[in-house]
């Protein structure tokens, strides 16, 4: 009798420790609910190295602003910072409460850098007002920043990976924005999104199928050496700088189709498995530089309703 009560006492200890170690001592975890209760002190987010146990929910801070009768404004005033996390977890910085819409307002810097997202993570609907550095990030599930705002100088998705979806549709980079050696297995979706500063996809390696339609390039739009393993799309675009596709690898159909280059295009050593489709288009300073361009065979170049135009047209009588 005496054995078994020590036993039962044995396996209860055991249990209450087990729960107590499940965020801070197990494997550097850390409960989400601390990076919240910090925000909510006012004090800056800094966490390295360290495995975030469940879900991340910035909505969840305290202070909340009405904006209308349907939307609330969660307000982070303090830098949030993570270097090589791991999050176990959904991250997200949008949803529904009390019957409100809630979306998050970041005042200062986000980093997630070299960061592991196992779960989804929802950034859409935020605004940043300062830089945004996701370097090095890996999204095993989705990535989603839809109708973000972002008011910085910088914008960073160096060299990430990407193993689904990665969106971000109707968005607003007030910056540059660098895709530099990014590699998505997934959908790669900007469509209807506004760049007013350099957007640099340069080395980007997609075997997913690239949505640029109805996107906005106030400055260059940079894809030199990009593989593109499936369609790409640029139709009813608009590029006010330059498009650089120089040594560019498109192993499907692309569309540059409907839209307006008000710059230089630059096509040098790209290679086309498909047809490209220019049809529609207007190109401001004549025709494309395409020089060692090729298409293999059956591919086409498709030119219907295409113009070129000359100095003549710029400058009429």
């Amino acid at each position: 009798m005496k054995n078994t009560f020590l036993n039962l006492l044995l396996i209860f200890f055991i249990t209450t420790s087990c729960k107590a170690d499940s965020g801070n001592k197990i494997n550097n975890g850390i409960d989400a609910g601390e990076i919240i209760n910090s925000i909510d002190k006012g004090k800056a987010v800094l966490i390295k190295d360290m495995i975030i146990t469940d879900d991340l929910d910035f909505t969840k801070i305290k202070r909340h602003d009405v904006f209308s009768t349907s939307l609330e404004i969660a307000r982070i005033e303090v830098p949030v910072t993570f270097f090589n996390c791991i999050f176990m977890g959904s991250v997200t910085a949008n949803g529904m409460q009390s019957q409100r819409q809630v979306n998050t307002h970041f005042s200062s810097s986000i980093t997630f850098e070299a960061c592991d997202f196992r779960g989804d993570a929802d950034f859409s609907n935020i605004t940043v007002a300062g830089m945004v550095n996701f370097t090095g990030a890996t999204f095993r599930e989705k990535a989603l920043f839809n109708n973000a705002t972002f008011k910085g100088r910088q914008v960073y998705f160096t060299a990430l990976n990407s193993e689904k979806l990665f969106s971000m549709q109707e968005s607003r980079i007030e910056g540059s924005i660098d895709f530099f050696k990014a590699k998505v297995s997934g959908k790669f979706s900007f469509q209807s999104s506004d760049f007013w500063g350099i957007a640099r996809f340069s080395d980007l390696d997609c075997n997913g199928k690239s949505d640029f339609s109805l996107t906005n390039f106030r400055s260059d739009a940079l894809f030199t050496y990009a593989n593109f393993g499936n369609e790409f799309r640029m139709a009813n675009t608009t590029v006010a700088g330059r498009l650089d596709l120089i040594s560019v690898s498109f192993q499907s159909n692309a569309w540059l189709s409907n839209a307006v280059f008000y710059g230089k295009v630059n096509l040098t050593k790209t290679e086309v498995k498909g047809n490209l489709d220019l049809s529609g288009s207007l190109f401001m300073l004549g025709k494309p530089v395409m020089d060692e361009f090729t298409i293999q065979s059956p591919g086409q170049l498709i030119k219907d309703g295409t113009r070129f135009a000359t100095f003549d047209e710029l400058n009429p009588e």
